[in-house]
């Protein structure tokens, strides 16, 4: 059964798609785990049955976390709150809490449904922790490059300004790299099959009252795809992320996984993408808004 996991997963690493796209809510599977009031949970935000399925008691996962992996079960589902708002109140939501080898995770990050005859012998995956190595190189090597990619994503319109932005039609008639504030935030170098120098890096990119935060993948002073955006959907800033790798089959093809350690200003993040030589693209952005903001 660990091989028929690895090939699904080396599926959604390899398939292709536009590089901003994200899974909807459970698709393929995949499910953000937090832990609330002690708990690891999954909350139950999906539309489809056959997600929601998954999420019954005896439902199996694989899990990974911040230090490991582990076969998980769902012990038991409770009504829970902090998942979502609604008319900007907390909505009351069905979660399936999960027991499972806590300690040989860390910080749980993503859940993996798995056949309930699923074992974890002769795995041959690959964790990486990628701490920030953001340094005076990184920016040589790539600012270039970034300011490059942003001035194209203005021509194209991929660069959404804010609406009244006074600024917008003097850069675009003009469009100086010289007026980009660009501040690289984080930068890491995972192992990906048929990149030479590969670095992951999430940037913040401002244009007069307009920002956008990307997720960028280079190859030495390349970038490789596109810009996959980011959004503040909460308060968690990228310092407040930490960023592993998970390479299932061992062979170059990892998932990017970043969550927070602990809970920010709002709520705890889960995001999830894929790296491969084509590109980045996203598969998970999720976050917990306990208290829910819009009537804060």
């Amino acid at each position: 059964m660990r091989a028929s996991l690895a090939a699904a997963l080396l599926a959604l690493v390899l398939a292709p798609r536009p590089a901003a796209a994200q899974e909807a809510y459970g698709a393929r599977g995949l499910f953000p785990v937090y832990v609330v009031g002690g708990h690891w949970m999954i909350y139950d935000k999906t539309d489809s049955a056959a997600a929601r399925a998954a999420l019954r008691p005896g439902g199996t996962f694989l899990l990974i976390g911040s230090s490991g992996e582990g076969v998980f079960t769902v012990a038991r589902t409770s009504a829970a709150y902090g998942g979502a708002c609604r008319r900007g109140k907390p909505a009351r939501l069905r979660a399936a809490l999960l027991r499972g080898p806590i300690r040989q995770v860390g910080v749980p990050i993503l859940a993996i449904r798995a056949p309930k005859s699923f074992r974890l012998e002769g795995s041959r995956a690959v964790y990486r922790a990628l701490p920030n190595a953001v340094d005076e190189g990184v920016y040589k090597t790539l600012e270039v490059a970034l300011a490059r990619e942003t001035i194209a994503d203005v021509k194209s319109g991929a660069f959404r300004f804010k609406p009244g932005d006074a600024g917008r039609d003097a850069f675009v008639a003009d469009p100086n790299p010289d007026k980009i504030l660009l501040k690289i935030d984080y930068a890491s170098h995972p192992k990906i099959a048929g990149l030479a120098a590969p670095t992951v890096l999430v940037d913040g990119e401002q244009i007069s009252d307009s920002f956008r935060r990307c997720l960028y993948l280079a190859d030495g002073s390349k970038l490789v795809g596109r810009c996959v955006e980011m959004p503040h959907d909460l308060m968690a800033e990228t310092a407040l992320l930490r960023f592993v790798s998970y390479d299932p089959s061992g062979a170059g093809t990892p998932l990017l996984l970043a969550y927070t350690p602990k809970p920010p200003l709002w709520g705890d993040e889960r995001w999830g993408f894929v790296l491969r030589a084509a590109g980045p693209s996203l598969f998970l952005r999720d976050a917990l808004d306990p208290r829910c903001r819009a009537s804060f």
